[in-house]
C-alpha cells in the first residue's frame, strides 16, 4: 500500500493538542475529513493502514520526530503529500530540512490558518472543492 488516494483524509500530526485540534476544525470547515494523531509512532502506521491524501506532519514531537517521520514515510513508498509545520525558534532550518528528506512543502505554525488552508489547498490541488463549499460562490 503506498498510503496516498487522490480523495482520502487528511493526516494531522501534532503532540499539541490545541494546535492539533485547530487544524483539525480548519480542514473539516473546508469539507475535508481529517484523521488525528498525537504522536509521531502511530503517525509512521497510519498512511500504510489508511489511505491518506495529505499528512499535516509537526516535526518537533518528543517521541519520534517529524524529519525521522518524513524519512520512514517515503523510505516505505508513501505517495501522501506531506506538509511540514513547525513552530519552534529556528523553523525555517527544520522545515528546508523536511523539503529536502521528502516533504512536500514547509509552514511555520505563526502564520494565520488562512495561509494553512491555502498551503493545503496549493498541495493537494483542489481549489475547485474550496469554491464548491464557500459561502460566497454563487
Amino acid at each position: 500500500m503506498d498510503g496516498w488516494i487522490p480523495n482520502g483524509p487528511i493526516l494531522v500530526v501534532d503532540d499539541d493538542k490545541d494546535y492539533r485540534i485547530l487544524v483539525r476544525h480548519q480542514v473539516e470547515a473546508a469539507g475535508y475529513q481529517v484523521i488525528e494523531s498525537a504522536d509521531g509512532k502511530s503517525a509512521c502506521t497510519i498512511p500504510g493502514e489508511q489511505w491518506v491524501r495529505l499528512v499535516i506532519l509537526d516535526i518537533v514531537m518528543p517521541d519520534i520526530e517529524g524529519l525521522d517521520i518524513i524519512r520512514r514515510l517515503r523510505r516505505q513508498g508513501c505517495r501522501s503529500k506531506i506538509l511540514a509545520v513547525s513552530g519552534v525558534g529556528k523553523a525555517d532550518v527544520y522545515l528546508k530540512l523536511a523539503v529536502q528528506l521528502g516533504a512536500d512543502a514547509g509552514f511555520e505554525k505563526g502564520r494565520s490558518v488562512g495561509d494553512l488552508m491555502a498551503a493545503v489547498e496549493e498541495l493537494i490541488g483542489d481549489r475547485s472543492r474550496r469554491d464548491e463549499v464557500s459561502p460566497q460562490s454563487g
